[in-house]
Formats: C-alpha cells, sequence, structure tokens
C-alpha cells in the first residue's frame, strides 16, 4: 500500500505529465489517447510510477519504417535511435524495441515496431531540501502567493510537491524533446 507520500508525489507527477501531453499535442498533431505525431512519427508518454527508486515513467515513439528506405530495417533504425538518446541529456533507464499487433478483425492485424526508452528521476533530482527551507523562509516574511494544495498542511510540503511538478514537467520535456530530435535526425538519414 503506498504511503501518503508517494500518493501524493503520484498524483502530482500525473498532473505534471498530461499537462506536458496536453501541451505537445496542441503543438503537433493530436493522435488517439495521450498520443502526438510530429514529421510523421507517433509520440507517447505513459504513465508515470512512484518507487522507492523515485518517479518512473517512459515515453516511446513508433519506428517509420514507412517513411524510411527500404534497406533499413528497424533494428538499424533502434540502434541509431538507441545511441542518441542514450548521450543526450539525461540517459534513460532503459531503451527497448517493443513490437504491437492490433486485431483490427477477425482476418486483419496491424503490427507496429516502437522504441520505448524509460527513465528515472530520484527524488535528489526533483527537489533539494535545502533549497525548500529558503523558500520556507522566504514565505514567512511575505505569505503572498502561498501555493495551496489539497490534503496538504505544511508549507514545506506544499513547496516540495510544487517543485516536483515544476522538475518533472522540465526534466520529461527535455526528454521528449531530445527524443524528437534523435528521430528527426535518423529519419533524414535514412529517408
Amino acid at each position: 500500500m503506498p504511503t501518503l507520500k508517494e500518493h501524493l508525489f503520484q498524483e502530482t507527477i500525473s498532473r505534471s505529465l498530461n499537462r506536458l501531453s496536453s501541451e505537445f499535442r496542441d503543438k503537433y498533431k493530436p493522435k488517439k489517447d495521450n498520443r502526438f505525431e510530429s514529421h510523421g512519427i507517433t509520440y507517447e508518454i505513459g504513465s508515470p510510477l512512484v518507487t522507492r527508486e523515485g518517479v518512473v515513467f517512459e515515453i516511446s515513439s513508433k519506428i517509420p519504417l514507412d517513411l524510411l528506405s527500404s534497406r533499413v530495417t528497424k533494428e538499424k533504425y533502434f540502434k541509431a535511435i538507441k545511441d542518441i538518446i542514450s548521450k543526450k541529456g539525461k540517459a534513460p533507464l532503459s531503451v527497448d524495441m517493443e513490437n504491437i499487433v492490433t486485431s483490427l478483425s477477425l482476418s486483419e492485424k496491424k503490427e507496429r515496431d516502437y522504441v520505448k526508452a524509460k527513465y528515472i528521476y530520484s527524488e535528489n533530482e526533483l527537489y533539494d531540501n535545502s533549497e525548500i527551507t529558503k523558500k520556507v523562509d522566504k514565505f514567512k516574511k511575505n505569505p503572498e502567493n502561498i501555493p495551496v494544495i489539497p490534503g496538504v498542511t505544511t508549507l514545506f510540503g506544499r513547496l516540495v510537491l510544487q517543485s516536483v511538478e515544476e522538475q518533472i514537467y522540465k526534466k520529461a520535456k527535455e526528454n521528449i524533446i531530445s527524443f524528437i530530435n534523435a528521430n528527426e535526425e535518423i529519419r533524414k538519414k535514412y529517408s
């Protein structure tokens, strides 16, 4: 059973990633569910999971074989994407290729391959106790604009959740932009 802290983190991080997903859907072409398309490639931000190690979430993108030269395999494309996103910014915890088969009817199936990057951020990457303490002192001197978070009674707790929401938004956005740029670079290279 999750602790209150884990529950509040889960709620805060989910809200932040949903906001980010919505912004990318507005900026690019919206697709079904929380997906969006950029330059013919579909992306999705997965639901977060709060663990003892930190916050885990996945970002996936379709492997656009239909946009590539016929001599490019999905394995070659996957390796190229994996190499790029593993070296730019925060390296993913893992990068895997996933095949999804969807039954459209009894005789018709749709098959897609995806690059799935799993990221993990520790609590230390999402907030700094000393910075939160400094903010608490500032708010005590000037109590304007104190964030209100239902269920959280302490100022310190509210500021931690505010920092977590801001940091996961910023870091996930960097991860997605890096992923989009990597796909664009490889798509151009292998077209």
